[in-house]
């Protein structure tokens, strides 16, 4: 498409999703423009501002020369912080802290605080920022429960409602939202065509699955920020 994003950079930060690359190459396609992607699976949403070590490897933190150059943030996490209690707008993660005791809300919060401090130190204020949620998810073999089950049993936690508190996080510091559970089309009858491998690993994506994320930010990125 010829659009606005022609030669524009996107800076891409994310968990293992976004680290298969296949998405971030999907968007490029679609827009013309320059993605780089700054991730690392296994990581929660503070692992992947303020760098952390995961089973997979290690994330340096975001700094000031990652954004300084950059038109569009595009900030898609929050897999890995799947338990977290949900928690609400006001929240606000402290690093004194432990994991028990965070909210989506407030670690969201503190990931929209960090991306901030680090554009205002580029002098790049005019970025765009965007948020994007988990998708439906299936069962995956560390958590044995699929999207619409409550995890842990009986919190009410769901991945439904985690993308929720997503949102409403992201529309009080008056940014747009991709909500993937809402949007995206993956649910309990697409997984045999969406996930990674069906039955056994339902959180990750096959080729299919990968592309249509891809797609549907790109949607985003256009509806939010125009052509």
């Amino acid at each position: 498409m010829d659009t606005r994003w022609v030669d524009k950079n996107i800076l891409c930060l994310g968990d293992s999703l976004t680290e298969a690359g296949i998405w971030p190459a999907r968007l490029q396609e679609n827009l013309r423009c320059n993605v780089r992607i700054h991730c690392k699976g296994g990581l929660g949403m503070k692992g992947i501002v303020d760098g952390g070590k995961s089973p997979v490897g290690e994330l340096k933190p975001l700094t000031e020369a990652l954004v300084k150059d950059v038109d569009l943030i595009i900030f898609y996490a929050g897999y890995n912080d799947r338990g977290l209690a949900d928690g609400g707008f006001g929240d606000l993660y402290s690093p004194m802290e432990e994991r028990a005791d965070r909210t989506i809300a407030g670690t969201l919060q503190y990931c929209i605080n960090r991306i901030y401090e680090e554009l205002e130190r580029a002098d790049n204020l005019g970025c765009k920022v965007q948020i994007v949620t988990p998708h439906c998810v299936g069962k995956y073999q560390y958590i044995e429960v699929d999207g619409y089950h409550e995890y842990p049993e009986g919190s009410g936690r769901t991945v439904k409602s985690l993308a929720k508190t997503m949102e409403k996080v992201s529309v009080e510091n008056n940014l747009p939202c991709c909500n993937l559970w809402e949007q995206s089309g993956i649910n309990k009858h697409t997984w045999k065509v969406y996930g990674a491998n069906p039955g056994l690993d339902e959180v990750h994506c096959s080729q299919a699955g990968y592309e249509l994320i891809g797609d549907i930010i790109t949607g985003a990125v256009i509806k939010n920020f125009g052509l």
